[in-house]
């Protein structure tokens, strides 16, 4: 009979699989800096939408749509067409700069116009790095373990997701309301970096 790993023997696995292979490693670490500042503005953005204008659950639903379809539009055909031209690494650097430059538009941006170019910069940024992230991702598998390596990518984002909520709530709080952007930013940034190495070797 199959014998199921002891959760010790994968978290060695998986550890073994990072070290083994750098640039999933920084694909992993770029995409958990990623979702680690979604999350933040995915679950705090209500109340700081009702601390700064005032919004309720239908103005804000509005509002986050501003980041869904840009992100839809994309993912839909958008980075079909610049994967070609740009190459996957380049388009996903630039997800996350157009990603940072729309969560500084919200902490720093004091008109709803600006909030709302904030989430459009946001969701076009997401849109492009998500599927090209994904897709370098998958080319660091083979026909073998394409499972183990493909669950190392998901397990960061996974993290990132019970990371961010955990400190959204104390930044907004105790910093202040644009504080989980901001911060947020800083700590997406260097995924930029991260990124834009995932196709070369140490």
């Amino acid at each position: 009979a199959h014998r199921r790993a002891h959760p010790d023997e994968a978290r060695r696995g998986t550890w073994r699989l990072l070290g083994a292979r750098p640039a999933l490693a920084r694909l992993a670490c770029a995409t958990l800096l990623v979702t680690y500042s979604q999350s933040i503005l995915e679950s705090i953005f209500a109340i700081w939408a009702l601390h700064r204008y005032g919004f309720g659950p239908r103005a804000v639903g509005f509002l986050l749509f501003g980041v869904a379809l840009p992100a839809l539009v994309m993912q839909g055909g958008i980075v079909r067409l610049l994967v070609p031209r740009v190459g996957e690494a380049r388009l996903a650097a630039g997800g996350v700069l157009l990603y940072v430059a729309g969560l500084v538009t919200l902490g720093h941006g004091g008109a709803l116009a600006d909030s709302i170019l904030g989430l459009l910069l946001c969701g076009s940024g997401l849109g492009a790095y998500n599927p090209s992230a994904f897709a370098l991702a998958s080319k660091q598998a083979h026909s073998h373990d394409r499972g183990a390596v493909l669950g190392v990518y998901a397990a960061s984002a996974s993290l990132a997701r019970v990371l961010g909520p955990f400190t959204s709530g104390p930044l907004y709080a105790h910093v202040g309301p644009a504080a989980p952007f901001l911060i947020g930013a800083c700590v997406t940034l260097p995924a930029a970096w991260l990124v834009s190495r995932s196709t070369r070797q140490p």
